[in-house]
């Protein structure tokens, strides 16, 4: 997902960043790179942090009964394992690693999606979905919007993230190929010259991280010759992360904390569906080599606690393109909208803006001629689309696609989620699932979990008038050349295919529970190196 003659090294280049993406600042505007201060702490447990984008509990499970896991299998029964860890919304990376860095859903980080309308700047944010973005918003724009603004800018600086955390408390900490990976100590991510030459006219783009980055071949954490080549995606790829490990426990360099992330499950999912379980057995195989870095399994575990997460769910996506497809631009267009291409700023002819998710999208009125109103009606009636949501006032109003059906919610109120949430809820209650438990009486969703915070997250994750629209499993959305997976994969939905993950925790002792939700797993990462004395702000 972002993970590739001076043209080709520029189209190789951005396809190779095309989701994690990079992108940076002009010259002037590049402070001075800090050095990292790691200081060995044998009093208390390293937590080593596997990020695997698309891991599914399905899988893990089909392949433990077959025996072919024996990595996982290890931490599994040395450890904790949650199957159903909820996700962030949308489901897409860049959103579900700012919550899992901050603790907040996207009100409170402000990431709301891999795309969405920067209303002060009239433009599509694009960090990348792809080679479009590269010929859609131009390469300087991609690499600014992904390589700087991501991390630096629109990342909220109301919220602090995992590493700022832990740096304010005394520990170190460590990202190996994160997309989000903002910190309190400067570093320089070093382009390729020619890219650097043709694009930004600077090679160096100074950013803030943890103590140690490593973001494939611009910032590496090890002098040690690793896979970063053009066929390798430049660096981002599992074998780069799990090396990169490796060098740091091979020399004894290993943080507090370390986040490394694993990329390369989530194409084989998006080509060949959930199905599809060879990224898994790949993926055990790199853990192998971690854990074989220290000599003896259990000796790993004597001083160090692996975390083995996902990141969310994936729903399999119908073969037949015109079954899967929902063309969004088309619907529009129909309904007598102009739609603002990708790549330019809005101006006084453009109705609406969309920013596709996956299976999840923004709908923008950008004009009086395109109220929300009328642009849920124009979609109302497509009974591949499942959810409709809008702000009005307080209140969160939902159609289901295909019906009539509606209901309306707020924050505060008679009824309390899982979480301690209170919520006013009118209407009916079915399109979201909702039911309330015979024994807690708190009202909660299978269909749809932590469903009411989640989306009222996204409605409330910036400024503009849109909708939020997500697709029935099956379908998936598709405007201004966005990619699609018919008989593949896709996420991005707030339905439970797309939103629930498996997370293991192994290591010495007796381990807390695993966390019930992505804005969970901060608090409980810190809560397994503080020491007693220090108390380490977790989001909320």
């Amino acid at each position: 997902m972002l993970r590739k003659t001076c043209a080709a090294l520029i189209v190789s280049a951005l396809l190779s960043l095309a989701i994690v993406s990079c992108g940076g600042p002009n010259a002037d505007e590049t402070p001075p790179s800090g050095t990292a201060r790691l200081q060995t702490t044998a009093d208390r447990p390293k937590v080593i942090v596997l990020l695997v984008d698309s891991l599914l509990s399905p899988s893990i499970d089909r392949l433990l009964a077959a025996n072919k896991l024996p990595a996982l299998r290890f931490l599994i029964e040395n450890g904790v394992y949650k199957r159903d860890v909820i996700s962030s919304f949308p489901t897409m990376s860049v959103t579900i690693d700012s919550s899992l860095l901050t603790g907040t859903y996207a009100d409170g980080h402000g990431i709301p999606g891999l795309l969405w309308y920067h209303a002060a700047e009239k433009r599509i944010v694009n960090y990348g979905d792809g080679s479009r973005a590269v010929w859609q918003n131009g390469p300087r724009q991609l690499l600014t919007d992904s390589l700087y603004n991501l991390n630096q800018q629109h990342l909220s600086k109301r919220v602090e993230t995992l590493h700022e955390a832990l740096d304010q408390a005394g520990f170190t900490s460590a990202s190996i190929n994160g997309l989000i990976y903002r910190g309190s100590v400067p570093h320089e991510l070093v382009l390729p010259a020619n890219l650097a030459n043709l694009v930004l006219k600077t090679q160096k783009v100074s950013v803030m991280g943890p103590h140690l980055l490593g973001f494939g071949t611009l910032s590496s954490v090890t002098n040690q010759p690793l896979p970063e080549g053009p066929l390798q995606s430049f660096g981002f790829n599992d074998a780069y992360t799990a090396q990169s490990l490796v060098s740091l426990a091979g020399g004894g360099r290993l943080p507090d904390v370390t986040v490394a992330y694993f990329p390369d499950m989530d194409g084989r999912l998006h080509k060949n569906g959930p199905g599809d379980t060879s990224g898994v057995e790949n993926m055990d195989r790199q853990l192998q080599i971690i854990l074989n870095a220290f000599g003896d399994w259990r000796r790993a575990l004597e001083h160090h606690v692996f975390v083995v997460m996902g990141d969310s769910g994936v729903a399999s996506t119908a073969a037949d393109r015109t079954a899967a497809v929902i063309e969004l631009d088309k619907m529009m267009a129909a309904a007598g909208y102009r739609v603002l291409p990708m790549g330019r700023q809005a101006g006084a002819d453009d109705d609406v803006a969309i920013a596709v998710n996956g299976r999840m999208c923004y709908v923008y009125a950008l004009s009086p001629r395109a109220p929300l109103s009328g642009l849920a009606g124009a979609l109302g009636n497509e009974p591949r689309i499942d959810l409709i949501a809008w702000k009005e006032g307080e209140w969160v109003q939902v159609q289901r696609g295909g019906s009539g059906s509606r209901l309306r919610f707020r924050l505060g109120g008679t009824y309390r989620d899982p979480y301690g949430r209170t919520w006013d809820v009118e209407g009916d209650w079915a399109v979201l699932g909702l039911a309330r438990d015979a024994v807690t009486g708190r009202i909660h969703s299978r269909e749809y979990p932590d469903g009411l915070t989640r989306l009222h997250g996204a409605l409330h994750s910036h400024p503009g008038d849109y909708l939020v629209v997500t697709a029935v499993p099956g379908a998936e959305f598709h405007a201004n050349g966005s990619p699609n997976h018919p008989g593949g994969g896709n996420h991005g939905g707030l339905h439970r295919v797309d939103s629930l993950f498996p997370f293991i925790a192994a290591g010495k002792g007796r381990l807390p529970a695993p966390p019930a939700r992505i804005v969970d797993v901060k608090a409980y990462l810190l809560s397994l190196v503080q020491a007693s004395r220090v108390r380490i702000g977790a989001g909320r």
